[in-house]
């Protein structure tokens, strides 16, 4: 192997370099760690359509990441709030709350906390502690696709209902 100056290289300079690179990069793998990484269970949890998507019906308790993706095809802001339902009570009736009180339907419901105003094409992630129970997440924003406003998402079916197991 020829070095810059016409010289042949010998294996006692390749070794430093290639060391060299092999510490590089396992810096940067160590840099770009997903927060899995650090012991705490992440879920990654997407909108589109007006529709949550990625997070299973069932999960384990306690901490956990969220990681929420607005993936929707024209501008618009999403907002994920995470809350327990009341015994008995479903996704649907988050749906029928919202329809009828719009936003102020959001204050029936016990919150555990939210990753708000998120626009399309971006992601934001949040912590959260969750006891066993019933939860769902909502979005109570009212804008339009490329603008505009209307009804709140969570009356437009933008609720998912999941279980934390115990």
């Amino acid at each position: 192997m020829k070095g810059t100056d016409g010289r042949t290289m010998t294996l006692r300079r390749i070794g430093p370099v290639v060391a060299l690179m092999l510490v590089l990069g396992l810096a940067t793998a160590a840099c770009s760690k997903s927060s899995s990484d650090s012991g705490i269970p992440t879920q990654s949890v997407f909108v589109q359509k007006f529709r949550f998507h990625g997070l299973p019906t069932s999960i384990p308790g306690g901490d956990m990441i969220i990681n929420f993706t607005n993936r929707e095809s024209l501008p618009i802001t999403h907002e994920m709030i995470l809350f327990a339902l009341p015994e008995g009570k479903t996704s649907q009736d988050v749906i029928d709350d919202s329809k009828t009180k719009g936003a102020d339907a959001e204050a029936d419901f016990l919150s555990f906390g939210e990753i708000g105003e998120v626009d399309t094409g971006s992601s934001k992630a949040q912590t959260f502690d969750l006891p066993a129970g019933t939860y769902a997440i909502a979005c109570w924003e009212d804008g339009n696709l490329g603008g505009g406003k209307g009804k709140v998402h969570a009356a437009r079916g933008m609720v998912f209902q999941f279980t934390v197991t115990s």
